[in-house]
């Protein structure tokens, strides 16, 4: 499974990258966080949490390291990319069960 946290202008260029490349099933959600910068000051207003979208998607062995590419090259800003980018975090995955089927799957 590859979990990544990205900002919310680039979520849709991440999941039109995904698809074009034909990795069409994933899971994006909206959360807020904060990382190594522990928030962020805007003035005198300082923002304990950060919105991010959270982008899930499960794949082979074989595609991880495409995956992961494609997220990180569209997710970054600009070449060299900026604090607040986000974060991919990988975890394996057992085994996967189609609910309506109880098919497993993996």
């Amino acid at each position: 499974m590859i979990k990544s946290f990205v900002r919310p202008e680039k979520a849709e260029d991440v999941l039109d990258a995904l698809m074009d490349k034909g990795f069409s099933a994933v899971t994006k959600a909206s959360v807020l966080g904060r990382g190594k910068q522990k928030g962020l000051k805007v003035g005198d207003t300082y923002y304990d949490e950060i919105p991010k979208e959270m982008i899930m998607i499960v794949v082979e062995d074989s595609n991880v390291d495409k995956v992961v590419k494609i997220i990180a090259d569209t997710a970054r800003s600009g070449k060299e990319g900026r604090y607040g980018d986000g974060k991919i975090f990988l975890t394996e995955v057992e085994k996967a069960i189609t609910i309506s089927s109880g098919e497993e799957e993996l």
